[in-house]
């Protein structure tokens, strides 16, 4: 999709929550933050005001919770999760393991809701989300012994790895820089202070496949 497919996207996206007045509050937001990942997106691939983002990869000693009151997903054969400053609403990623033990070659990954916010119920995502933000695109089994490699809707330049390790657990593995690290969770930086809600900035928390060590790498838009 190009960027001005992007952009008039995020455009007629406003225009139809706008007239549907008959969706919930709690609905309309969700599609306004899916136009503001699928802004974000755009910052990422082009730059906002021509510029490109900026990226720090920093060491930690343990996994930060950006948000400790949040609830931390504990769902089967989950891969990573994405977590947003507005509300505790969470997209979990989870792999479909077969009765044998291997990746689902037709289905590998299963993105879906957890409305913390409201109840904890299950949703799935909305045909929209799927297309501009969360969705799971360009699967591709290229990966040695039946992995799968994949890219998320929102930042389609980051190729994600889903594989088994050596317990035969699934677990998504993606570069940042020259490390190999396996994802844990992203937190989405949410500013709806004005009419449309932005992503201005994103923390993507991992752990270094060789060295073990916890890392934050911080990306943002300008």
């Amino acid at each position: 999709m190009k960027a001005s497919d992007i952009r008039q996207y995020v455009v007629d996206l406003g225009i139809r929550t706008d007239r549907r007045s008959t969706r919930t509050m709690a609905e309309r937001r969700m599609l306004l933050c899916a136009a503001a990942v699928a802004g974000f997106m755009l910052s990422v691939c082009v730059g906002a005001d021509g510029r490109e983002p900026t990226s720090q990869v920093t060491e930690l000693d343990k996994i930060i919770r950006v948000r400790p009151e949040y609830p931390v997903p504990n769902e089967p054969n989950m891969l990573f999760y994405v977590e947003r400053s507005s509300n505790s609403n969470t997209v979990i990623y989870a792999a479909n393991i077969d009765a044998h033990g291997r990746i689902d070659p037709d289905a590998p990954v299963n993105p879906y809701w957890r409305w913390y916010h409201v109840d904890g119920h299950k949703k799935p995502l909305i045909l929209i989300e799927r297309m501009l933000a969360y969705g799971v695109k360009s699967v591709r089994h290229d990966g040695p012994h039946g992995a799968v490699t994949f890219e998320l809707a929102a930042v389609p330049e980051r190729r994600i790895v889903l594989d088994l390790d050596g317990q035969g657990h699934p677990e998504a593995l993606m570069k940042i820089g020259d490390r190999w690290v396996k994802l844990i969770y992203v937190y989405l930086y949410v500013d709806d202070s004005g009419i449309w809600p932005k992503v201005p900035a994103l923390d993507i928390f991992s752990v270094d496949k060789i060295t073990g060590k916890p890392l934050r790498e911080h990306i943002v838009t300008h």
